[in-house]
């Protein structure tokens, strides 16, 4: 696909040569796309293209093919900037994903389907997110209590004078 320049806005895929490949049958996820065999026959890359046998190309685009080319674009136009911020946000969510996957079942999926899949990826992140937040109040819980301990331990000691140690 590297070789092929597609065109999302006319619909058209062209080779190195600049040979239109036309638009062909659809399929499941994407799109055939098939050069004439004239064009095939005359051109000077045609054993670098070609595999033994073919007397034309066939190429299929994926439908989210262009969305992919904007991503690509995106991701080049990055500052270094960007770069350090993904390096480092890659490792720190590698763990959540890990963690996803060995203790909330997120390592085969329950029933079959991309919706049923999604939902079971929801539920296991709200598993996740409230055992952060069980953990985030018993910490604030703890503290508070010391702080109280401390406060009434002060407040006993400023009230009977009479009982420190001489």
């Amino acid at each position: 696909m590297r070789r092929f320049r597609y065109d999302a806005r006319h619909d058209i895929l062209k080779c190195l040569r600049g040979k239109v490949l036309k638009a062909g049958r659809a399929v499941k996820h994407g799109r055939f796309f098939t050069s004439r065999a004239r064009d095939c026959r005359r051109c000077d890359l045609r054993k670098l293209c070609l595999s033994g046998g073919r007397a034309n190309k066939a190429v299929v685009v994926g439908d989210d093919y262009p969305a992919l080319l904007r991503a690509r674009r995106r991701r080049e136009q990055w500052t270094d900037m960007d770069r350090e911020f993904y390096r480092r946000h890659r490792w720190k969510v590698e763990g959540v994903h890990g963690e996803a996957k060995s203790w909330h079942g997120l390592a085969r999926a329950v029933r079959r389907g991309l919706w049923n899949m999604r939902v079971q990826a929801y539920l296991a992140a709200a598993a996740i997110n409230l055992k952060r937040l069980a953990m985030a109040v018993l910490v604030f819980w703890a503290a508070l209590t010391r702080a109280a301990d401390v406060v009434t331990n002060t407040r006993a000691a400023v009230a009977s004078p009479a009982q420190r140690p001489a």
